[in-house]
């Protein structure tokens, strides 16, 4: 039994906030966990290289059968010019593509695009041939001067 005199003692009379506490006791386990968790998130965001966006990116939208179809996206700014390099099995004919290409050799199986003054947006490029092809028989080849550093880029894409 509590005497009341002693409740009316403490109860009117500050105490420090910690006084005859143990700090660690159930605070401590929290602590090392936000901690740990602090560290974890510094060292990755110290020892990975920021993304950067480049200008000009592709994709397949089909790339296998007798037609396939490139996408490719230009961002703002965009280069100045940019070249699409589609590989195909040597061979092969082409019986239609949308744009016609402006260099095409068809025994070593390589066609070639040259855009100038290009503008933001999506673009496709559609070729068919004259036999079915497979999409590990294929790739393009995007090439550009970064419009910021004016390094030349070259990237590969693949079905």
């Amino acid at each position: 039994m509590i005497p009341v005199s002693l409740a009316a003692q403490t109860a009117g009379t500050p105490r420090p906030a910690l006084a005859g506490t143990r700090f660690g006791a159930t605070t401590a386990p929290h602590l090392h966990g936000v901690f740990f968790f602090l560290c974890i998130l510094a060292c990755g965001c110290l020892s990975s290289p920021a993304m950067a966006i480049e200008p000009v990116s592709g994709q397949y939208l089909s790339s296998y059968g007798k037609t396939i179809r490139l996408e490719y996206r230009v961002l703002y700014p965009p280069p100045v010019s940019l070249i699409v390099e589609q590989y195909f099995p040597s061979g092969l004919e082409i019986i239609s593509a949308s744009p016609m290409p402006q260099v095409y050799n068809r025994s070593a199986g390589t066609m070639k695009w040259i855009f100038k003054n290009l503008q933001p947006g999506t673009y496709a490029i559609a070729v068919e041939f004259n036999q079915p092809i497979l999409s590990a028989e294929i790739q393009a080849i995007l090439r550009y001067r970064h419009p910021g550093s004016g390094l030349f880029t070259e990237s590969t894409i693949l079905p």
